[in-house]
Protein backbone atom coordinates (compact mmCIF):
# COMPACT_ATOMS: atom_id res chain seq x y z
CA UNK A 1 0.00 0.00 0.00
CA UNK A 2 1.65 3.35 -0.89
CA UNK A 3 1.94 5.82 1.80
CA UNK A 4 0.40 9.26 1.56
CA UNK A 5 2.51 12.16 1.62
CA UNK A 6 1.00 13.80 4.15
CA UNK A 7 2.06 10.56 6.21
CA UNK A 8 5.58 10.60 5.22
CA UNK A 9 5.97 14.27 6.02
CA UNK A 10 5.05 13.64 9.50
CA UNK A 11 7.25 10.57 9.76
CA UNK A 12 10.17 12.67 8.08
CA UNK A 13 9.86 15.56 9.99
CA UNK A 14 9.09 13.13 13.29
CA UNK A 15 12.07 11.37 12.53
CA UNK A 16 14.47 14.74 12.58
CA UNK A 17 12.81 16.32 15.29
CA UNK A 18 13.94 13.34 17.35
CA UNK A 19 17.29 12.28 15.87
CA UNK A 20 18.19 16.24 16.98
CA UNK A 21 17.01 15.91 20.32
CA UNK A 22 18.58 12.40 20.86
CA UNK A 23 21.56 14.41 19.77
CA UNK A 24 20.92 17.32 22.25
CA UNK A 25 20.69 14.74 24.62
CA UNK A 26 23.52 12.84 24.58
CA UNK A 27 25.82 16.27 23.90
CA UNK A 28 23.99 17.69 27.45
CA UNK A 29 25.01 13.65 29.42
CA UNK A 30 28.35 13.06 28.05
CA UNK A 31 30.33 16.60 26.17
CA UNK A 32 28.65 19.61 28.15
CA UNK A 33 30.25 18.54 31.60
CA UNK A 34 33.83 18.42 30.44
CA UNK A 35 33.11 22.07 28.11
CA UNK A 36 31.97 23.40 31.65
CA UNK A 37 35.04 22.24 33.38
CA UNK A 38 37.59 23.51 30.36
CA UNK A 39 35.53 27.22 30.55
CA UNK A 40 35.78 27.55 33.79
CA UNK A 41 39.72 26.13 33.80
CA UNK A 42 40.33 28.76 31.47
CA UNK A 43 38.08 31.72 33.46
CA UNK A 44 40.72 30.73 36.43
CA UNK A 45 43.49 30.91 34.32
CA UNK A 46 42.80 34.26 33.05
CA UNK A 47 41.93 35.46 36.59
CA UNK A 48 45.24 34.86 37.27
CA UNK A 49 47.02 36.38 34.71
CA UNK A 50 44.82 39.42 35.49
CA UNK A 51 45.83 39.39 38.95
CA UNK A 52 49.65 39.43 37.99
CA UNK A 53 48.74 43.01 36.43
CA UNK A 54 46.94 44.05 38.76
CA UNK A 55 47.31 45.99 42.46
CA UNK A 56 43.75 45.47 43.79
CA UNK A 57 42.63 41.39 44.07
CA UNK A 58 39.16 42.83 44.61
CA UNK A 59 38.24 43.93 41.15
CA UNK A 60 40.00 40.70 39.64
CA UNK A 61 37.39 38.65 41.98
CA UNK A 62 34.59 40.86 40.73
CA UNK A 63 35.47 40.95 37.10
CA UNK A 64 35.87 37.02 36.75
CA UNK A 65 33.55 35.68 40.20
CA UNK A 66 36.40 34.09 41.69
CA UNK A 67 38.21 34.11 45.06
CA UNK A 68 41.48 34.79 45.74
CA UNK A 69 43.50 34.24 48.81
CA UNK A 70 47.53 34.34 49.51
CA UNK A 71 48.52 32.56 52.60
CA UNK A 72 52.65 32.63 53.79
CA UNK A 73 54.42 29.42 52.78
CA UNK A 74 55.52 29.29 56.47
CA UNK A 75 55.07 26.62 58.77
CA UNK A 76 53.66 23.43 58.59
CA UNK A 77 51.55 22.06 56.11
CA UNK A 78 48.88 21.37 58.70
CA UNK A 79 49.17 25.17 59.83
CA UNK A 80 48.98 26.17 55.92
CA UNK A 81 45.60 24.02 55.37
CA UNK A 82 44.34 25.60 58.54
CA UNK A 83 44.86 29.03 57.39
CA UNK A 84 43.24 28.29 53.64
CA UNK A 85 40.30 27.29 55.54
CA UNK A 86 39.88 30.33 58.01
CA UNK A 87 40.19 32.41 55.01
CA UNK A 88 37.92 30.36 53.14
CA UNK A 89 35.44 30.34 55.52
CA UNK A 90 36.13 34.49 55.61
CA UNK A 91 34.61 34.29 52.56
CA UNK A 92 31.71 32.33 53.42
CA UNK A 93 33.11 29.09 51.08
CA UNK A 94 32.76 25.94 53.51
CA UNK A 95 34.69 23.18 51.84
CA UNK A 96 34.04 19.39 53.25
CA UNK A 97 37.05 18.04 50.93
CA UNK A 98 40.21 20.93 50.68
CA UNK A 99 43.98 20.02 51.41
CA UNK A 100 46.59 21.06 50.03
CA UNK A 101 48.90 18.39 49.51
CA UNK A 102 53.12 18.05 49.67
CA UNK A 103 52.53 17.72 45.80
CA UNK A 104 50.70 20.49 45.02
CA UNK A 105 53.88 22.13 47.26
CA UNK A 106 56.76 20.58 45.21
CA UNK A 107 54.86 21.78 41.78
CA UNK A 108 54.30 25.48 42.61
CA UNK A 109 58.17 25.60 44.11
CA UNK A 110 59.28 24.60 40.32
CA UNK A 111 56.94 27.83 39.54
CA UNK A 112 54.20 25.63 38.35
CA UNK A 113 50.52 26.73 38.37
CA UNK A 114 48.92 23.58 39.60
CA UNK A 115 45.10 23.27 39.10
CA UNK A 116 42.80 21.19 41.17
CA UNK A 117 39.44 19.89 41.52
CA UNK A 118 37.89 19.31 44.80
CA UNK A 119 34.36 17.53 44.68
CA UNK A 120 32.20 18.22 47.33
CA UNK A 121 29.82 15.27 47.64
CA UNK A 122 26.64 15.43 49.09
CA UNK A 123 26.67 19.40 48.18
CA UNK A 124 26.64 18.42 44.69
CA UNK A 125 29.33 20.66 43.96
CA UNK A 126 32.80 20.86 43.57
CA UNK A 127 35.59 23.70 43.93
CA UNK A 128 37.81 24.42 41.01
CA UNK A 129 41.54 26.10 42.34
CA UNK A 130 44.46 26.81 40.43
CA UNK A 131 47.69 27.32 43.00
CA UNK A 132 51.00 29.53 41.90
CA UNK A 133 53.74 30.91 44.16
CA UNK A 134 54.33 33.92 44.35
CA UNK A 135 57.66 35.16 46.56
CA UNK A 136 57.22 33.64 50.46
CA UNK A 137 53.57 33.55 49.42
CA UNK A 138 50.80 30.76 47.82
CA UNK A 139 48.16 32.37 45.50
CA UNK A 140 45.22 30.37 45.56
CA UNK A 141 42.71 31.48 43.07
CA UNK A 142 39.15 29.42 43.24
CA UNK A 143 35.97 29.30 41.39
CA UNK A 144 32.60 27.04 42.47
CA UNK A 145 30.83 24.72 39.65
CA UNK A 146 27.76 23.09 40.59
CA UNK A 147 27.57 18.87 39.28
CA UNK A 148 26.91 19.36 35.53
CA UNK A 149 25.53 15.94 34.88
CA UNK A 150 22.94 16.47 37.74
CA UNK A 151 21.65 19.78 35.88
CA UNK A 152 21.82 17.99 32.72
CA UNK A 153 20.11 14.93 33.88
CA UNK A 154 17.12 17.77 34.80
CA UNK A 155 17.84 19.14 31.20
CA UNK A 156 17.42 16.00 29.29
CA UNK A 157 14.24 15.38 31.35
CA UNK A 158 12.84 18.57 30.40
CA UNK A 159 13.81 17.98 26.39
CA UNK A 160 12.34 14.67 26.79
CA UNK A 161 8.79 16.02 27.80
CA UNK A 162 9.57 18.59 25.35
CA UNK A 163 10.11 16.20 22.80
CA UNK A 164 7.04 13.94 23.23
CA UNK A 165 5.24 17.34 23.16
CA UNK A 166 6.84 18.70 19.92
CA UNK A 167 5.71 15.13 18.32
CA UNK A 168 2.59 15.46 18.81
CA UNK A 169 2.51 19.55 17.36
CA UNK A 170 4.42 18.05 14.42
CA UNK A 171 1.52 15.99 14.08
CA UNK A 172 -1.17 18.40 13.94
CA UNK A 173 0.95 21.16 12.31
CA UNK A 174 2.13 18.65 9.67
CA UNK A 175 -1.92 17.24 9.25
CA UNK A 176 -2.85 20.75 8.11
CA UNK A 177 0.43 21.59 5.90
CA UNK A 178 0.28 18.50 3.97
CA UNK A 179 -3.39 18.66 3.17
CA UNK A 180 -2.48 22.04 1.98
CA UNK A 181 0.35 20.42 -0.07
CA UNK A 182 -1.46 17.66 -1.24
CA UNK A 183 -5.11 19.32 -2.37
CA UNK A 184 -3.45 20.87 -5.36
CA UNK A 185 -1.58 17.63 -5.92
CA UNK A 186 -4.78 15.43 -5.76
CA UNK A 187 -6.29 18.02 -8.13
CA UNK A 188 -3.35 17.62 -10.80
CA UNK A 189 -3.29 13.58 -10.71
CA UNK A 190 -7.28 14.29 -11.42
CA UNK A 191 -6.37 16.26 -14.29
CA UNK A 192 -3.68 14.36 -15.80
CA UNK A 193 -6.01 11.21 -15.58
CA UNK A 194 -8.74 13.27 -17.21
CA UNK A 195 -5.97 14.68 -20.12
CA UNK A 196 -4.62 10.47 -20.39
CA UNK A 197 -8.28 10.00 -20.57
CA UNK A 198 -7.84 12.90 -23.74
CA UNK A 199 -10.81 14.66 -22.08
CA UNK A 200 -8.29 18.14 -21.73
CA UNK A 201 -9.26 20.13 -18.88
CA UNK A 202 -7.18 22.52 -16.92
CA UNK A 203 -5.98 23.01 -13.49
CA UNK A 204 -6.87 26.25 -11.39
CA UNK A 205 -4.13 26.10 -8.86
CA UNK A 206 -2.64 29.49 -6.97
CA UNK A 207 -0.33 28.49 -5.10
CA UNK A 208 2.33 30.70 -5.47
CA UNK A 209 5.34 27.96 -5.60
CA UNK A 210 6.90 25.31 -7.83
CA UNK A 211 3.06 23.70 -7.68
CA UNK A 212 1.74 26.56 -9.20
CA UNK A 213 4.35 26.36 -11.74
CA UNK A 214 3.56 22.14 -12.18
CA UNK A 215 0.13 23.60 -13.00
CA UNK A 216 0.62 25.83 -15.79
CA UNK A 217 3.27 23.38 -17.22
CA UNK A 218 0.51 20.69 -17.50
CA UNK A 219 -2.14 23.17 -19.18
CA UNK A 220 0.29 24.30 -21.50
CA UNK A 221 0.72 20.37 -22.21
CA UNK A 222 -3.00 20.38 -21.92
CA UNK A 223 -3.50 23.11 -24.46
CA UNK A 224 -1.03 21.17 -26.92
CA UNK A 225 -2.19 17.71 -26.98
CA UNK A 226 -6.05 19.39 -27.56
CA UNK A 227 -4.71 20.99 -30.76
CA UNK A 228 -3.06 18.50 -31.63
CA UNK A 229 -5.57 15.58 -31.33
CA UNK A 230 -7.70 18.44 -33.40
CA UNK A 231 -4.97 18.77 -36.05
CA UNK A 232 -4.96 14.68 -35.93
CA UNK A 233 -9.04 14.42 -36.13
CA UNK A 234 -9.05 17.09 -38.83
CA UNK A 235 -6.20 15.35 -40.95
CA UNK A 236 -8.10 11.88 -40.51
CA UNK A 237 -11.11 13.66 -42.11
CA UNK A 238 -8.90 15.41 -44.58
CA UNK A 239 -7.39 11.85 -45.60
CA UNK A 240 -10.58 9.84 -45.55
CA UNK A 241 -11.94 12.77 -48.10
CA UNK A 242 -8.80 12.79 -50.20
CA UNK A 243 -9.35 9.09 -50.51
CA UNK A 244 -12.77 9.10 -51.52
CA UNK A 245 -11.73 11.91 -54.20
CA UNK A 246 -8.74 9.81 -55.07
CA UNK A 247 -11.58 6.63 -55.41
CA UNK A 248 -13.82 9.38 -57.86
CA UNK A 249 -11.10 10.24 -59.79
CA UNK A 250 -10.09 7.21 -60.89
CA UNK A 251 -12.90 5.38 -60.79
CA UNK A 252 -14.67 7.25 -63.84
CA UNK A 253 -11.91 6.85 -66.16
CA UNK A 254 -11.30 3.02 -65.27
CA UNK A 255 -15.50 2.58 -65.99
CA UNK A 256 -14.65 4.01 -68.94
CA UNK A 257 -11.63 2.06 -70.29
CA UNK A 258 -13.79 -0.82 -68.73
CA UNK A 259 -16.48 0.04 -70.87
CA UNK A 260 -14.64 1.20 -74.25
CA UNK A 261 -12.65 -2.16 -73.57
CA UNK A 262 -15.46 -4.41 -73.56
CA UNK A 263 -17.49 -2.45 -76.98
CA UNK A 264 -13.70 -3.26 -79.00
CA UNK A 265 -13.96 -7.11 -77.98
CA UNK A 266 -17.83 -7.06 -78.87
CA UNK A 267 -17.07 -5.46 -82.32
CA UNK A 268 -18.64 -1.77 -81.41
CA UNK A 269 -15.86 0.27 -82.29
CA UNK A 270 -16.29 2.85 -84.48
CA UNK A 271 -13.02 4.03 -85.02
CA UNK A 272 -12.87 6.53 -81.74
CA UNK A 273 -13.17 3.55 -79.15
CA UNK A 274 -9.04 3.43 -78.69
CA UNK A 275 -8.62 7.28 -78.68
CA UNK A 276 -10.79 7.58 -75.70
CA UNK A 277 -9.15 4.72 -73.95
CA UNK A 278 -6.10 6.68 -74.09
CA UNK A 279 -7.69 9.57 -73.17
CA UNK A 280 -8.66 7.87 -70.33
CA UNK A 281 -5.26 6.52 -69.57
CA UNK A 282 -3.91 9.95 -70.06
CA UNK A 283 -5.98 11.32 -67.53
CA UNK A 284 -4.95 8.77 -64.35
CA UNK A 285 -1.76 9.06 -65.45
CA UNK A 286 -2.31 12.94 -65.35
CA UNK A 287 -4.22 12.15 -61.97
CA UNK A 288 -1.39 9.75 -60.49
CA UNK A 289 1.19 12.76 -61.60
CA UNK A 290 -0.60 15.32 -59.88
CA UNK A 291 -1.13 13.46 -56.53
CA UNK A 292 2.14 12.33 -56.39
CA UNK A 293 3.47 15.81 -56.74
CA UNK A 294 1.17 16.91 -53.95
CA UNK A 295 2.20 14.00 -51.52
CA UNK A 296 5.57 15.25 -52.13
CA UNK A 297 4.92 19.01 -51.68
CA UNK A 298 6.49 17.96 -47.52
CA UNK A 299 9.78 17.65 -49.19
CA UNK A 300 12.04 20.70 -48.93
CA UNK A 301 15.05 18.99 -51.37
CA UNK A 302 14.29 21.92 -54.08
CA UNK A 303 17.51 25.00 -54.34
CA UNK A 304 17.56 28.28 -52.89
CA UNK A 305 17.69 31.02 -55.25
CA UNK A 306 17.09 34.91 -55.69
CA UNK A 307 14.38 35.77 -58.42
CA UNK A 308 12.58 38.57 -59.46
CA UNK A 309 8.66 37.60 -58.79
CA UNK A 310 7.73 39.99 -61.13
CA UNK A 311 9.65 39.07 -63.86
CA UNK A 312 8.25 35.45 -63.22
CA UNK A 313 4.57 36.60 -63.32
CA UNK A 314 5.16 38.09 -66.94
CA UNK A 315 6.74 34.87 -67.84
CA UNK A 316 3.94 32.41 -67.32
CA UNK A 317 1.27 35.23 -68.42
CA UNK A 318 3.22 35.54 -71.79
CA UNK A 319 3.24 31.48 -71.72
CA UNK A 320 -0.06 31.66 -71.36
CA UNK A 321 -1.46 33.61 -74.63
CA UNK A 322 -1.98 31.46 -76.99
CA UNK A 323 -4.32 29.93 -74.29
CA UNK A 324 -6.37 32.93 -74.07
CA UNK A 325 -8.74 32.94 -76.41
CA UNK A 326 -11.28 35.43 -76.03
CA UNK A 327 -10.31 35.96 -72.72
CA UNK A 328 -7.86 38.64 -71.12
CA UNK A 329 -5.29 38.98 -68.60
CA UNK A 330 -4.09 42.22 -67.01
CA UNK A 331 -1.09 42.50 -64.66
CA UNK A 332 -0.82 45.48 -62.90
CA UNK A 333 1.73 46.29 -60.21
CA UNK A 334 3.57 49.11 -58.17
CA UNK A 335 6.71 47.55 -58.29
CA UNK A 336 9.05 46.51 -61.41
CA UNK A 337 10.84 44.38 -59.06
CA UNK A 338 10.62 42.49 -56.21
CA UNK A 339 13.12 39.94 -55.16
CA UNK A 340 12.36 36.49 -53.20
CA UNK A 341 15.25 34.48 -51.75
CA UNK A 342 13.37 31.15 -51.58
CA UNK A 343 12.42 28.14 -53.38
CA UNK A 344 11.79 29.00 -57.38
CA UNK A 345 10.46 25.74 -58.77
CA UNK A 346 7.81 25.63 -55.97
CA UNK A 347 6.58 30.07 -56.59
CA UNK A 348 6.39 28.90 -60.13
CA UNK A 349 4.00 26.08 -59.32
CA UNK A 350 1.80 28.31 -57.11
CA UNK A 351 1.84 31.21 -59.32
CA UNK A 352 1.32 29.14 -62.87
CA UNK A 353 -1.49 27.01 -60.97
CA UNK A 354 -3.17 30.02 -59.67
CA UNK A 355 -3.16 31.77 -63.10
CA UNK A 356 -4.11 28.66 -64.89
CA UNK A 357 -6.94 28.18 -62.51
CA UNK A 358 -8.29 31.66 -63.17
CA UNK A 359 -8.25 30.76 -66.96
CA UNK A 360 -9.98 27.29 -67.31
CA UNK A 361 -12.67 28.17 -65.03
CA UNK A 362 -13.10 32.06 -64.92
CA UNK A 363 -17.04 32.65 -66.27
CA UNK A 364 -16.09 35.77 -67.86
CA UNK A 365 -13.92 37.32 -69.88
CA UNK A 366 -11.48 39.65 -67.63
CA UNK A 367 -8.56 38.29 -65.33
CA UNK A 368 -7.00 40.79 -63.11
CA UNK A 369 -3.71 39.97 -61.45
CA UNK A 370 -2.23 42.63 -59.05
CA UNK A 371 0.96 42.97 -57.04
CA UNK A 372 1.41 45.43 -54.65
CA UNK A 373 4.25 46.81 -52.98
CA UNK A 374 3.97 44.84 -49.50
CA UNK A 375 4.12 41.91 -51.87
CA UNK A 376 0.20 40.66 -51.80
CA UNK A 377 -0.82 38.98 -55.53
CA UNK A 378 -4.36 38.92 -55.74
CA UNK A 379 -5.43 37.07 -58.95
CA UNK A 380 -9.48 37.84 -59.51
CA UNK A 381 -12.25 36.10 -61.68
CA UNK A 382 -15.48 35.66 -62.78
CA UNK A 383 -17.09 32.43 -61.33
CA UNK A 384 -20.60 30.84 -60.65
CA UNK A 385 -19.96 29.05 -57.99
CA UNK A 386 -21.92 29.69 -55.01
CA UNK A 387 -19.85 28.66 -52.17
CA UNK A 388 -15.76 28.40 -51.77
CA UNK A 389 -15.34 26.98 -48.08
CA UNK A 390 -13.91 23.84 -49.36
CA UNK A 391 -11.93 25.44 -52.37
CA UNK A 392 -8.72 24.49 -51.14
CA UNK A 393 -9.59 20.66 -50.41
CA UNK A 394 -7.82 18.08 -52.63
CA UNK A 395 -10.09 16.87 -55.30
CA UNK A 396 -12.50 19.43 -55.00
CA UNK A 397 -13.65 20.65 -58.45
CA UNK A 398 -16.98 23.07 -58.31
CA UNK A 399 -19.76 21.38 -59.55
CA UNK A 400 -20.37 23.71 -62.29
CA UNK A 401 -17.57 23.53 -64.05
CA UNK A 402 -17.04 19.67 -63.45
CA UNK A 403 -16.90 18.13 -67.76
CA UNK A 404 -14.87 16.47 -69.95
CA UNK A 405 -13.64 20.04 -71.16
CA UNK A 406 -11.93 21.53 -68.55
CA UNK A 407 -12.16 19.63 -65.26
CA UNK A 408 -9.22 19.29 -63.57
CA UNK A 409 -7.96 16.66 -61.10
CA UNK A 410 -8.75 19.28 -58.13
CA UNK A 411 -5.25 18.62 -56.00
CA UNK A 412 -3.62 21.62 -57.91
CA UNK A 413 -5.42 24.23 -55.33
CA UNK A 414 -4.25 21.78 -52.33
CA UNK A 415 -1.21 21.78 -53.91
CA UNK A 416 -0.58 25.53 -54.24
CA UNK A 417 -1.97 25.89 -50.02
CA UNK A 418 -0.12 22.73 -49.24
CA UNK A 419 3.85 24.31 -50.52
CA UNK A 420 2.80 28.42 -49.93
CA UNK A 421 2.62 27.00 -45.91
CA UNK A 422 5.61 25.18 -46.36
CA UNK A 423 7.36 28.52 -47.68
CA UNK A 424 6.05 30.34 -44.89
CA UNK A 425 3.62 32.27 -47.21
CA UNK A 426 -0.06 32.34 -46.59
CA UNK A 427 -3.07 31.98 -48.48
CA UNK A 428 -6.69 33.45 -49.14
CA UNK A 429 -9.62 32.97 -51.08
CA UNK A 430 -12.62 35.37 -51.02
CA UNK A 431 -16.43 35.33 -53.02
CA UNK A 432 -17.85 38.81 -53.58
CA UNK A 433 -20.41 39.96 -56.33
CA UNK A 434 -19.88 36.95 -58.22
CA UNK A 435 -16.05 37.21 -58.33
CA UNK A 436 -13.77 35.02 -56.79
CA UNK A 437 -10.28 36.17 -55.55
CA UNK A 438 -7.38 33.99 -54.44
CA UNK A 439 -4.61 35.66 -52.12
CA UNK A 440 -0.76 34.75 -51.65
CA UNK A 441 1.29 37.30 -49.72
CA UNK A 442 5.07 36.85 -50.54
CA UNK A 443 7.69 38.90 -48.37
CA UNK A 444 11.06 39.16 -47.43
CA UNK A 445 12.31 36.58 -44.86
CA UNK A 446 15.22 37.14 -43.36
Amino acid sequence: MKQKIGTKLTIYITFVVIVTFTISLVVSQFFLPKYYLYQLNKKVADAYETYQTKDEPSLVERQFDVTIITVPLEGSIDNLNENLRLQLAREQIALNKFWVSEEVLQDIAGEKIVGKLYDQGKQKSSFLVHYAKEGNQLIMIGASMAHFTDIASFINRFNFVFLIASILVIIMVTALLSRKLTNPLNELQQVAQEIGALNFQQANIQTGDEIEGLAKSINKMSQTLESAQQQLTQRNLDLKQFMVGLTHELKTPLALINVYASGMEDGMDDGTYLTVIHQQIDRMEKIITDMLYFARTEENDSKVSSFDVIQLLQQIIHSYQPLQGDKQIFLQSELTEFMLNTEQEKVHFIVENLISNAVKYTSGRDIFICFDSHGRLEITNDTTLPDISKIWQPFYVGESSRNKHISGTGLGLATVKSLAEQLGYTTKSTLADGKITFTINFWQRG
